[in-house]
């Protein structure tokens, strides 16, 4: 099965409602940039109830499509950057360059308005990493702060770009469970980013 194997399905008409939000839950299984979970709510909020209402379904499908489609499009002109960029002599890039094709850490097409929504859902739900440490708990209260102002300080901004690059290393060096909350907390710092600046896409 494929993405678009399944995105027919959600759209087909013909089937039982059912068959056809789990085709929708299959697509997003292949592509959710903000998570499983919340890419499903931020597709109810941009589309209605799908999952009771066919025309929101129809919406629901498209919506994601598109910004699948413009994150294809990212991935192909990130590789053509760094084709550009190797020509010049510059082997590495700059970590804090997002890389797309490595998976998708934004909502394509409406990147700002998705990750204050998927910092919302995650607040709301209580399902953030414990707070095992200082670099989590700073986290979470940018993602407050966040929340509240969709705007930060210049020295939250800057404790945010520590915060990031710590955790840039600990998803380096770690494994298990350590590992596994550092990529969620890092996700959550790029969301926190996206939120508290303007974006054109």
């Amino acid at each position: 099965m494929s993405f678009a194997v399944d995105a027919r399905k959600a759209r087909n008409t013909e089937l039982p409602h059912g068959r056809r939000v789990a085709g929708l839950h299959s697509c997003v299984q292949r592509y959710h940039p903000l998570g499983f979970l919340a890419t499903l709510s931020f597709l109810e909020h941009l589309a209605g109830p799908y999952r009771s209402d066919s025309s929101a379904l129809l919406r629901a499908v498209d919506c994601l499509t598109e910004s699948r489609e413009l994150w294809k499009t990212a991935v192909t002109d990130y590789a053509s950057t760094r084709r550009e960029a190797k020509s010049r002599g510059e082997r590495t890039p700059r970590p804090q360059d997002p890389n797309p094709s490595h998976a998708p850490d934004q909502w394509y097409g409406a990147s700002q308005t998705a990750a204050v929504h998927a910092l919302s859902f995650r607040q709301t739900r209580g399902l953030f990493p414990p707070l095992s440490d200082d670099v989590a708990s700073d986290v979470l209260t940018l993602v407050t702060i966040t929340l509240k102002t969709r705007a930060l300080t210049e020295d939250q901004r800057s404790l945010l770009a520590d915060l990031t690059a710590e955790l840039r290393r600990r998803i380096r060096t770690t494994r298990g469970e350590t590992l596994m909350h550092s990529t969620e907390l890092h996700r959550l710092t790029r969301f926190i980013t996206l939120a508290t600046t303007a974006r054109t896409r």
